[in-house]
């Protein structure tokens, strides 16, 4: 019985360890659809930027309420380049910690993609 339960437990023990690391965490499937405003960067935007970027708080004087106000933030201002900072950085966006690479791949496809509204 001894051995048994021995065995059992270095058996779980290998089982339970595989070489995940927060790298095989991330999504870094290639995207392959056209990337959309409305269906795909707005509920990123709303969930990440709006509470500090909205048409009654607009941190930086940005409101990110509208397609418009997001594409010319994106297209002429610096939204890229603060949602790629490392972490750490105080110009960093959103101020709470990096948005997830899924995120800001989508971003930057949009970007490529041409910033398509619907």
């Amino acid at each position: 019985m001894k051995y048994t339960l021995f065995y059992l437990f270095t058996a779980l023990i290998f089982i339970s360890c595989t070489n995940t690391s927060p790298d095989d965490l991330i999504d870094d499937t290639p995207i392959t659809t056209t990337i959309k405003y409305a269906t795909d960067v707005f509920p990123i935007v709303e969930s990440q930027c709006l509470s500090c970027h909205n048409d009654n708080f607009s941190s930086g004087n940005n409101s990110y309420s509208t397609y418009a106000q997001f594409r010319d933030a994106t297209e002429n201002g610096n939204v890229i380049d603060r949602i790629t900072r490392n972490v750490g950085d105080p110009l960093l966006m959103p101020q709470g910690g990096q948005l997830p690479q899924n995120s800001i791949d989508i971003i930057l496809q949009w970007q490529l993609d041409g910033y398509l509204e619907n």
